[in-house]
């Protein structure tokens, strides 16, 4: 009795690996996008601009750009790929395509009234590195971060951290 043994080569599955990989997350809308990345916190505006700063720093932003009259903060992240990865990456590749991200979280606060604001986060994601052995680093590609439990996180330790500050020093 013979026996047959039907294998996909190797290569076949890697193409359906890929293809079925390459599925793209849902085109948010505006309005999707707003509710999102906006949150009302009740509490003044001074105390919610500070605590959302704090609460950036808490998170391992840099703050690289503050205008309290505006309501602007702006912070960045830088997470550089590790040595031995930009080592194998050149080994492999002959260059770094990967060197690392930069996350930048562009944050609006704005007074709504004397006991609450508004606060909107948008944070990007850019992925910085050599496109081919003769070229210098450069970014490589952006995107926007629209993961709903980030932002909770973000919200929830601003509100936490507004309501320390008016228990401190309550007004």
């Amino acid at each position: 009795m013979i026996v047959r043994s039907y294998t996909l080569p190797v290569w076949v599955i890697g193409v359906c690996l890929l293809f079925t990989g390459c599925t793209t997350a849902p085109k948010l809308t505006t309005m999707q996008i707003r509710q999102l990345t906006v949150r009302q916190v009740e509490g003044s505006y001074e105390n919610t601009y500070r605590a959302t700063m704090t609460v950036l720093q808490d998170n391992g932003y840099v703050i690289k750009n503050t205008d309290m009259d505006s309501g602007l903060i702006v912070g960045t992240i830088d997470k550089e790929a590790s040595g031995g990865s930009q080592f194998m990456q050149a080994l492999f590749s002959g260059h770094v395509a990967d060197k690392g991200r930069v996350y930048e979280a562009s944050c609006m606060v704005g007074k709504l009234s004397d006991s609450a604001s508004e606060v909107r986060i948008n944070i990007q994601e850019t992925t910085y590195g050599e496109s081919s052995a003769f070229s210098g680093t450069s970014k490589q590609k952006a995107r926007q971060i629209y993961d709903p439990e980030i932002y909770a996180a973000l919200f929830n330790a601003i509100t936490v951290e507004v309501k320390r500050r008016e228990a401190i020093n309550p007004d």
